[in-house]
């Protein structure tokens, strides 16, 4: 009987070291993303990064499709919550890669971390959850960590820092809307449905006459780098999925901030980018705050994260 048990124990924690990995992973393969995407948006639109990647996206979203129960995964009771989840994300990426050609990639994503804070306060507001005062005080501490960050009212301060700002907010919103549809689409149905609804808002917004909008054709090694972002964001989605699979919520989502590790090393490697000591500070509130937030989570009776999803309290990966 002992023997059994141990042999038990000994599997559950290699499924949980598995877990790890798997996440870590992720992490690499969405900095790998976005590091493909500040590189782009050198010599590309916005848009036309957004739209080529999710072009690309689009037979991968529906082999997935297909191979979780083919079309009946597509019906949703709450058609206008989906559409206006799905529309969410192009703005969300769009005011993220906005940010890259102006910001340290570490930068970026250091103020990105403050999507769980604002998950946190729109919870309230919108899904009526209570959250006790040593949550809002960390809530209040993360977004002073953001201030850390910025440098408001000093010569250091860029107006650029407010997108990823923004960013982080629709996302945490866009993962409000999520845990409402939780139960009312499945996991692949709404990923067909965003990547579907970003390719049609991006085409149509191709006809804007500004610039931001404009289209570029890429060139052959560039649509292989869209290619490749395609790739590794779908390698993500589906790390992400196992990593769940094998670990608790609250020790995965805490490797989510290796990102900053990944986003100083390739800030450093391709752009001679250093992070200043300020937004070590200010990220390092920021995340210590998340941590809290995932730890408060990981014991809250009620908490509503599905099983079969990441925690709202995870790094946004971009889209």
């Amino acid at each position: 009987m002992s023997t059994s048990s141990g042999t038990s124990q000994h599997a559950h924690e290699d499924r949980i070291i598995l877990g790890i990995i798997l996440a870590i992973l992720m992490v690499f393969c969405t900095s790998v993303m976005d590091g493909i995407a500040k590189w782009l948006t050198a010599s590309y639109s916005i848009i036309s990064i957004i739209l080529v990647r999710n072009l690309f996206s689009l037979p991968l979203a529906m082999a997935l499709v297909a191979k979780t129960g083919g079309l009946a995964t597509l019906k949703s009771d709450r058609p206008l919550l989906l559409l206006a989840r799905s529309s969410l994300i192009i703005f969300a990426a769009g005011t993220f890669y906005a940010a890259l050609p102006f910001m340290p990639l570490a930068e970026v994503f250091a103020i990105a971390f403050v999507a769980p804070l604002f998950t946190t306060v729109l919870s309230v507001i919108f899904l009526k959850e209570k959250v006790g005062w040593h949550r809002w005080a960390v809530v209040f501490t993360g977004f002073g960590g953001v201030l850390v960050i910025l440098q408001p009212g000093t010569d250091t301060f860029q107006p650029a820092a407010i997108l990823p700002v923004i960013a982080a907010f629709v996302y945490a919103l866009l993962m409000i809307l999520t845990r409402k549809l939780r139960h009312h689409c499945s996991s692949s149905g709404m990923t067909f449905w965003g990547t579907v609804t970003t390719v049609c808002l991006a085409s149509t917004s191709l006809a804007l006459p500004w610039e931001a909008f404009s289209w570029t054709l890429p060139s052959n090694t560039d649509l292989l780098m869209l290619m490749g972002m395609a790739a590794v964001a779908t390698t993500a989605h589906f790390l992400t999925g196992q990593a769940y699979r094998y670990a608790p919520a609250a020790v995965i989502a805490p490797f989510d901030y290796t990102m900053l590790i990944w986003g100083i090393i390739f800030g450093w490697v391709f752009w001679d980018e250093i992070p200043e000591a300020h937004v070590l500070l200010g990220a390092s509130i920021i995340i210590a705050s998340g941590l809290y937030i995932i730890y408060r989570e990981s014991r809250s009776t009620n908490k509503t994260v599905l099983d079969s999803q990441p925690p709202e309290n995870s790094t946004p990966p971009t889209v």
